[in-house]
């Protein structure tokens, strides 16, 4: 069955929340056209909550969180446009991200409710292959209400297989590597205290980049020797103005080619492009432009295009990216139903 996407084409999966937590009903497809312009979404698969979905290496599974109480992670059998659902994992309290080993062995989720982190082997085709093995969180950090315990809120791959991960209530980031199928902690890193680490990426020139939920800044660390133990050795705002109010930034994104990092501040409702200085050891604000909607939660950057999901508005908004790396809004943003999350198909 072919996809269904044409030349200069890209179809995305969109993430959504549901029920009490929003207005959306499962996985939705959509496709923007070669000119920017994003096609109506269509249901891919009802599902309770999937806030966050990954890919597998080979494109032939798609995963998905069950973000409630008694949490769930799914897999999916991904034929052209079409999704059938093909195993689920219990997973801990609210798990909120998921990302895939590079080599498609396991699929890391982050339980944000409970503080785990969880490793599930997958098969060759993507399917799971086995129970998940788990490794508990601990610590708290001082923001009463967000930080009375571990919570773990996202993962990223280092060079050197390193698992990274960030806790945004122990302040804390955490390298991990599987060793004959089980989560090994290598080492952790303490960040500023009250900062609430949320997502973070690996740059291509070795440095991780971490976008703080609570401080509404980026940290900047560097690996000693490898990615067991990194050092902060740069701060930066997450916004070029002052966020002020209850700003809560949510997603860190890499633009091509590594000379610009992107993130998203809810509250202030803006993305940020940050230019990258000496190689990735620095990052220096120039730019806020509004994210053409209310509550921006995950961002995706595709070229010379960029897609934000604004969760409250229930809209998907599109940008293109100028040559000084500042997103500027391309058409009308797409009504999408509570978007969470936005990955390429």
């Amino acid at each position: 069955m072919g996809t269904g996407v044409r030349v200069g084409e890209q179809a995305f999966w969109v993430g959504t929340y549901t029920g009490r937590a929003g207005g959306g009903a499962g996985v939705y497809r959509m496709l923007r056209r070669a000119d920017g312009a994003l096609e109506a979404p269509r249901l891919a698969a009802e599902a309770v909550s999937p806030s966050y979905l990954a890919v597998h290496p080979g494109a032939r599974a798609l995963y998905a969180v069950r973000e409630e109480d008694e949490g769930a992670v799914l897999a999916y059998e991904v034929t052209g446009g079409r999704l059938r659902e093909i195993g689920r994992r219990a997973a801990g309290v609210l798990p909120c991200h998921l990302s895939v080993t590079p080599g498609g062995g396991h699929l890391v989720v982050a339980d944000y409710g409970s503080g785990t982190v969880r490793a599930v082997p997958l098969a060759p085709d993507g399917a799971f292959a086995g129970d998940p093995d788990v490794a508990a969180g601990h610590g708290r950090g001082p923001r009463a209400g967000r930080q009375d315990g571990p919570h773990a809120h996202a993962s990223a791959h280092a060079p050197d297989g390193t698992i990274l991960t960030a806790d945004l209530g122990a302040d804390l980031i955490r390298s991990f590597r599987i060793d004959r199928g089980a989560l090994r902690l290598a080492g952790e890193t303490p960040l500023p205290a009250g900062s609430g680490p949320r997502h973070l990426i690996v740059h291509p020139g070795g440095h991780v980049h971490v976008v703080t939920e609570l401080a509404a800044t980026v940290l900047v660390l560097r690996p000693l020797g490898g990615y067991a133990g990194l050092e902060v050795v740069a701060e930066s705002p997450a916004t070029a103005d002052p966020a002020g109010g209850p700003a809560q930034c949510a997603a860190i994104r890499l633009g091509a080619g590594g000379r610009y990092v992107y993130t998203s501040t809810r509250g202030a409702d803006v993305v940020t492009a940050h230019r990258v200085l000496d190689g990735g050891a620095a990052l220096e604000p120039v730019a806020d432009v509004p994210s053409g909607g209310n509550w921006p939660r995950d961002l995706h950057v595709d070229g010379e295009w960029m897609h934000v999901a604004n969760e409250r508005s229930d809209t998907i908004a599109t940008f293109r990216i100028g040559a000084d790396g500042v997103p500027v809004p391309a058409g009308t943003p797409l009504r999408v139903p509570s978007p969470v999350c936005v990955i390429p198909a």
